[in-house]
């Protein structure tokens, strides 16, 4: 798919934020998260703690001044950086961006990774994890959450007793610090299983977000959530054993496409068509792992429970992801019919190993 220019200028706009004083990190924070680049995301709070420091430490002024100083060179570190990672960013974009999402996707995707932003904010660092809790849903982040907030509020609705507004805000200082490291850890949890959430193929039509699915598993945990039915699965279940029956028939045809267009450029036994054949028996071995994996714990469940949707939820994720690939890998495949032949053996080598990768990620995960 080639992008607009719209599209381009659109993705690029978090390169404004080195241009805010006290904020030049964050844009690097923000794509750091969103395109899970830890390396990013560290650079970006590298570029916010001396602004942060600076201001922490305001009682004392000549220690403030200090890294109010070295704040003040920050901003064109971070803007040259975030011109340089943006270039990185767009070529990547371009060369992995290959299913439209709409725009409600796009939305989503934005607002998923703005509550990094609020969580890097002293006095509203505890909302993002808030938010997060609620939407994943993970309570142990939505607790974390509003104990991070409890200093800063006990601080503001004392400021007429000053020892305990003193003892509040130097307790929400470092509950600050302790969220932050937390925010390092959470923003960067391994996300092979969610990477292609929005880029699942359509014949899967796997709609864990639309309306009609939630409405049919709400409705499932309503009749029954210890019992099982006839077909010997939780009825709050049913909507994953229909899933990955759908998915089971589906990837023979998907596989049986990778391998005739990979027989048709690289007829064996050439070296080529072998390591491209391994590629597609991997992810034929992964597949079937994973889906026998959450077959079975259909199977051994005998009560509905979080943790146990929260795994199936990835088994589907996991082969939707492998299908991706496979779709990703024919389409190359058909994309560079005409050129393969004349093409180095280092091109071969590249393109091999962005199949390895489209198709290797999952497993590589597990």
């Amino acid at each position: 798919m080639t992008r607009t220019i719209f599209q381009k200028i659109t993705s690029s706009l978090w390169v404004l934020c080195s241009f805010i004083p006290f904020f030049s990190g964050l844009g690097l924070v923000y794509v750091g998260n969103k395109y899970a680049n830890a390396k990013w995301f560290m650079e970006g709070i590298a570029y916010e703690l001396p602004s942060i420091i600076g201001v922490l430490a305001l009682p004392r002024i000549e220690v403030a001044t200090v890294f109010f100083a070295i704040g003040s060179l920050v901003p064109y570190v971070a803007l040259i950086r975030s011109i340089m990672v943006d270039f990185t960013l767009q070529k990547q974009i371009d060369k992995t961006e290959i299913v439209n999402t709409t725009f409600e996707e796009k939305i989503d995707s934005l607002v998923d990774s703005l509550w990094v932003l609020i969580s890097f904010i002293p006095v509203f660092n505890g909302l993002g994890f808030i938010y997060k809790g609620k939407t994943t849903p993970n309570k142990s982040l939505l607790t974390e959450g509003i104990i991070y907030e409890i200093p800063w509020a006990l601080g503001i609705l004392s400021l007429a007793v000053p020892p305990l507004r003193f003892i509040s805000l130097k307790l929400a200082i470092v509950f600050y610090f302790a969220s932050v490291i937390r925010l390092v850890m959470v923003a960067n949890e391994p996300k092979p299983l969610y990477a292609n959430k929005d880029s699942y193929s359509k014949e899967a039509e796997f709609k864990i977000k639309s309306k009609e699915s939630k409405e049919e598993k709400i409705n499932l945990k309503k009749e029954s959530v210890d019992v099982k039915s006839e077909e010997g699965v939780v009825p709050a279940f049913q909507f994953y054993k229909k899933q990955f029956k759908e998915l089971e028939e589906i990837y023979p045809q998907k596989e049986k496409n990778a391998m005739e267009l990979i027989e048709k450029r690289f007829a064996p036994p050439q070296l080529t068509y072998n390591r491209f054949k391994r590629v597609v028996d991997d992810s034929h071995e992964t597949f079937y792992s994973q889906l026998n994996a959450g077959y079975n714990i259909l199977e051994m469940s005998n009560e509905y429970s979080t943790k146990v949707e929260d795994e199936l939820k990835n088994k589907l994720l996991v082969l939707n992801s492998i299908i991706k690939g496979l779709d990703k890998l024919s389409e190359e495949l058909i994309l560079n019919i005409t050129k393969l032949e004349t093409e180095s053996d280092d091109e071969l080598d590249q393109l091999f190993e962005e199949f390895s990768r489209a198709t290797g990620s999952v497993k590589a995960y597990n």
